[in-house]
């Protein structure tokens, strides 16, 4: 209803793959040449238990305290979206004593899932123009889940696959191009690699312990370290700008642009971005080859991670 009336260019989504506290901010209180009225929605915000909408708790203070401190522009409607919120925050408690002290006009609302049938619906409705095969349409389910955002997001990244490589949709592609529960930890892990090397163990630790599967953590750690390394060297060769990069690597835009952005601590890291990439090739082909145990990679991991 809001893009109808105002347009799509008059919604803005963040979430963890594009969040930018000082573009947040701007976007809220700044004004559009192009557009007056702004629906912003927030994901991960109040702060979320569910790991794959999880934003930092810091990053998520310093906008609560924007918004809970400041008038907020008339025109501008901010919706937060939590799949499990801590209830103990300030910024759920402000909101929730609001809803106590006038029921009729409730703030905080909440969804049901929805069930499976209605997400095959719902991915068919958002894709007819792809004609996707039902083989694609569960491939996409399976990977992203049933967060009707995320779908969104990833359906449109495969319209731009289509639309600028004339490429056929499969599950292979979906594999590739689109983002899933397991990519949501492993750019929490490479983030945390690259800042944090105490956290980032911990954090392999539990991904461990929480019996993802190995291959497929491999598939993606691998994937986006090398992203990292081309990135990186097209960068050495004085190319850095993202559209060009994403095109000659067929990458969504947005995925470059994030790199790009870190740019300066991934050429700082770079000996530890090689060592992990080396690592993990190496280690993967000894466990399938009956030289070295399932368990061992990811205690190489950590031991790459905290030697550099």
């Amino acid at each position: 209803m809001f893009a109808e009336k105002y347009g799509k260019d008059s919604i803005f989504s963040f979430n963890r793959e594009n969040w930018d506290y000082g573009q947040i901010k701007q976007t809220i209180f700044s004004g559009g040449f192009f557009v007056t009225n702004k629906l912003v929605i927030l994901y991960g915000i109040p702060l979320d238990t569910e790991k794959s909408n999880a934003i930092k708790a810091e990053e998520i203070e310093k906008l609560t305290e924007d918004i809970m401190n400041s008038s907020l522009p008339s025109e501008v409607l901010i919706t937060c979206v939590s799949y499990k919120p801590d209830k103990r925050g300030r910024f759920y408690k402000r909101f929730d004593n609001l809803d106590k002290e006038n029921p009729s006009q409730k703030i905080i609302k909440s969804f049901v899932p929805l069930k499976d049938y209605e997400v095959s619906n719902f991915v068919a409705q958002e894709s007819k123009d792809l004609n996707l095969d039902s083989k694609v349409v569960q491939a996409l389910i399976q990977k992203v889940w049933n967060d009707q955002f995320r779908l969104e997001s990833e359906i449109d990244k495969l319209r731009y696959r289509k639309q600028y490589y004339n490429e056929e949709i499969t599950p292979k592609v979906v594999d590739d191009v689109c983002f899933g529960m397991i990519e949501e930890d492993i750019f929490q892990l490479l983030d945390l690699a690259l800042t944090d090397p105490k956290s980032a163990t911990k954090f392999v630790q539990w991904l461990q312990d929480d019996g993802l599967d190995r291959n497929a953590v491999n598939g993606s750690f691998a994937r986006w370290l090398r992203n990292y390394l081309l990135v990186l060297d097209y960068t050495d060769h004085w190319i850095t700008d993202s559209k060009q990069i994403a095109s000659e690597l067929k990458q969504n835009p947005w995925s470059i642009i994030n790199i790009m952005k870190k740019i300066s601590l991934l050429k700082e890291k770079r000996n530890l971005i090689e060592t992990l990439f080396k690592s993990i090739v190496d280690i993967d082909y000894d466990i399938k080859n009956g030289n070295a145990y399932p368990e061992s990679y990811f205690f190489t991991i950590k031991k790459v991670i905290l030697q550099n």
